[in-house]
């Protein structure tokens, strides 16, 4: 289970629509207790995908608008932000533009040695620039795939 103040969860939604259409990315950072996390705050870092392409190329093509890459050095200054706060990095959030909040192929193949099985993959779908459904996954101990996570959004 994952418990998220709905100021949290409000900027994970704000910092989805600001980058839509492409995909956001950003780190949970808070508390881990036994299976529950309790996220504190949202680090948002910038999508460093750089096979961007124009709109005049195929869906098929590589782009911000359905992937994402977190670059390692982002994650540091985010450890080191939650460690001065004496917080954990919890897990992970991005956006699914104009797509369920689902894990997709990508995002499994993405997860690969990315935390542990408490991690959390927080995915928050943006339909034509409105953030709507926010879901979480636990990825499996064999890594072979996502199942959900509850979410429970506080006041």
């Amino acid at each position: 289970m994952i418990t998220l103040s709905a100021t949290v969860a409000q900027a994970i939604a704000a910092h989805a629509e600001a980058t839509y259409p492409d995909e956001c990315v950003g780190l949970l950072l808070g508390h881990l207790a036994d299976t529950h996390k309790l996220v504190v705050t949202a680090y948002p870092v910038e999508n460093r995908w750089e096979g961007q392409v124009t709109l005049a190329e195929t869906d098929n093509a590589e782009s911000r608008r359905d992937r994402f890459y977190l670059d390692p050095r982002d994650y540091l200054r985010a450890d080191r932000a939650a460690q001065a706060q004496g917080l954990d990095i919890i897990g992970c959030y991005h956006s699914h533009p104009d797509h369920p909040a689902q894990p997709s192929g990508r995002d499994l193949v993405g997860a690969q040695g990315i935390g542990g099985s408490s991690f959390a993959f927080v995915i928050q779908r943006v339909d034509r620039g409105v953030a709507t459904e926010l879901t979480s996954w636990l990825l499996h101990d064999d890594t072979s795939a996502f199942e959900p996570e509850e979410v429970i959004v506080t006041d």
